[in-house]
């Protein structure tokens, strides 16, 4: 499906030293402007992106799936509903690795893998010079109380798999378990962990001097702790004109709440719609 998206805000700080401009006609042509995306001077790039309803919720309570978000909302254009997943796509392609949580996998029904089904960003990921397949970075408790055995990221030999496990786990597993500090370049899937906690700085340098440069990160649960780590550079976030109300999955739901004296502040980098029932709003956060 060929997507026209209405370019609505572009903020100015995008055409400062800070941005580079991604050379893509196809992009150009979507988007109605370059994408342009922060430089990479001495950490990762790390984004969220989600669709949230207008009350921020991230799924419905008879349908966990997020995609739903923008599959349900009748009234969209089709789209309207697509330039949802189109958007998630993109996120993808300019993407080193995926940051998600169990949760996320059991939501997706031990399917979930951050595939790029959409013929032109795979060019475009190609002409980036990136691999078909992203890191995926499962981030877990205790891997030991998850079934990854079931899981097509697991089962699937082709998909780089990094497992981060705050504690060290007990049960022995078909592939290398190795301390955070030993995290291994040349072992495709590996399971590290760490003292009983979650050290991301650690986490994210090691991987930025393995040259994983832009990482996405699709878990509701880490866009609220990297926030208080303040890690996270932006979030792209697609409002659909749905509402959903009652205690359902919101961003930041499992999370202690950020208090008025000290939290993190969005930025409006670009608004795009395409016709009245979707927004699709990026945002750099500020801390």
């Amino acid at each position: 499906m060929k997507l026209k998206f209405k370019l609505l805000i572009e903020n100015n700080v995008l055409n400062s030293e800070n941005y580079q401009i991604i050379k893509s006609e196809y992009l150009n042509e979507t988007l109605g402007t370059y994408l342009k995306l922060p430089e990479i001077k001495s950490k990762s790039f790390i984004f969220s992106c989600f669709a949230l309803s207008v009350d921020g919720k991230l799924c419905y309570p008879d349908m966990k799936t997020g995609y739903a978000i923008a599959a349900k909302n009748s009234s969209a254009t089709q789209e309207e509903r697509y330039a949802d997943y189109w958007n998630l796509l993109l996120g993808r392609s300019i993407s080193d690795a995926v940051i998600i949580g169990t949760n996320s996998l059991t939501n997706e029904n031990n399917n979930f893998i951050a595939n790029i089904d959409n013929e032109n960003l795979l060019k475009f990921r190609k002409q980036l010079g990136k691999p078909s397949e992203l890191l995926h970075i499962l981030v877990t408790r205790d891997i030991d109380n998850f079934n990854i055995y079931d899981e097509i990221i697991y089962k699937n030999p082709e998909i780089p798999l990094l497992i981060y496990s705050a504690r060290k786990p007990l049960k022995s597993y078909d592939i290398p378990v190795l301390s955070i500090h030993d995290l291994n370049e040349n072992k495709i899937k590996q399971i590290i962990y760490d003292n009983d906690s979650f050290n991301f700085r650690i986490l994210f340098d090691k991987l930025f001097a393995l040259d994983i440069k832009i990482m996405l990160n699709e878990s509701p649960f880490l866009h609220h702790k990297l926030q208080e780590d303040k890690l996270l550079d932006e979030a792209w976030l697609n409002t659909s004109s749905v509402y959903i109300g009652g205690s359902i999955n919101s961003l930041g739901m499992q999370n202690q709440s950020f208090s008025s004296r000290s939290h993190p502040h969005y930025t409006i980098l670009t608004l795009h719609n395409i016709a009245n029932n979707f927004l699709y709003t990026r945002y750099k956060i500020n801390y």
